[in-house]
């Protein structure tokens, strides 16, 4: 799973999860890219997709509770504006 090389014989895409609440739902994946294993996050309210590295998860473990409310807010809110 880890390195630079990518065996044909694997899937590209192992989900891992679902991850579920009472406002979204998330599904987790390891994907194989050429540089290593990536975390493949999607959400099925808008179907929106993030690959992460190991180094964008992390700087998602420095989060403070405070800083992660604020990019939740963030997020939703721009979800769910409504166009004029």
């Amino acid at each position: 799973m880890d390195g630079l090389a990518w065996d044909t014989a694997q899937p590209r895409e192992s989900v891992l999860c679902r991850i579920v609440c009472e406002s979204a739902a998330v599904t987790v994946a390891v994907r194989r890219t050429g540089n290593g294993a990536r975390l493949q996050l999607t959400s099925e309210r808008s179907g929106l997709r993030v690959l992460l590295d190991a180094t964008v998860l992390d700087a998602l473990c420095a989060l403070t509770p405070d800083r992660a409310a604020e990019l939740v807010r963030a997020s939703t809110e721009r979800v769910t504006e409504v166009p004029v």
